[in-house]
Formats: structure tokens, C-alpha cells, sequence
């Protein structure tokens, strides 16, 4: 059978993007999750997660300002990374809050 003159595609990768809320194969192989990012702060290291707007579905009290996240606001959630319990304790500990409260926390690690 003959071969095609059709040009290859080029650009990015041809690898399909996983549908949302589900992680794509490579990253699962590779351990990644492609929803949240790590941050090192004065208080350790933290896993950081965007919540969308329409993602929020309750109410949550932030520990920051100690007021309410009201459902369709868009928010973080935020645990440990360097739990000495392990991920899975850090994670059933998880907060909820404002993005200015998170990028404000106090220094002295009251909260």
C-alpha cells in the first residue's frame, strides 16, 4: 500500500488532554496531579488547590479572616506537604480560603 503524502502534523504534543475532573494517564503514572501546585512559605510546605467558583458548593469559615466563603466564590484549599502524619492525615486537615487571606497569612504561625 502506498504511503500518504499528507503532511504530519506539527506543534504540541499530540497526547489528548484528560476531561476534567479525571487526571490524565501520564501524569497518574507519573505521580502528578495536575491541580494543585506546592508552596514553600515561613510555614512550611503546603499543597495549594484553586477552587472555581462553580466548584464551591458550601459554605466554609476561613481560618484567616475567620469569615465566610459563600457557595460560588472562588477560593484555595490548603494542607500540609510535610506532615509528619503522612498525606492522607494532612489532607482530612485541609482548610478552606480567600486567595488574599492565603497570600497574607501572619508570619508569627498563628495560623
Amino acid at each position: 500500500m502506498p504511503r500518504s503524502n499528507r503532511p504530519r502534523r506539527s506543534g504540541p504534543s499530540r497526547r489528548r488532554a484528560s476531561a476534567p475532573g479525571r487526571q490524565d494517564r501520564m501524569d497518574a503514572l507519573l505521580g502528578l496531579d495536575p491541580g494543585y501546585r506546592q508552596e514553600q512559605g515561613h510555614d512550611g510546605g503546603w499543597h495549594v488547590r484553586q477552587i472555581a467558583a462553580w466548584r464551591a458548593v458550601k459554605d466554609y469559615t476561613c481560618p484567616g479572616c475567620g469569615r465566610t466563603i459563600p457557595p460560588g466564590m472562588a477560593h484555595l484549599v490548603a494542607w500540609r506537604s510535610d506532615s509528619i502524619f503522612g498525606d492522607e492525615a494532612a489532607g482530612a486537615d485541609r482548610r478552606h480560603w480567600h486567595q488574599a487571606c492565603w497570600s497574607n497569612r501572619r508570619q508569627d504561625g498563628l495560623y
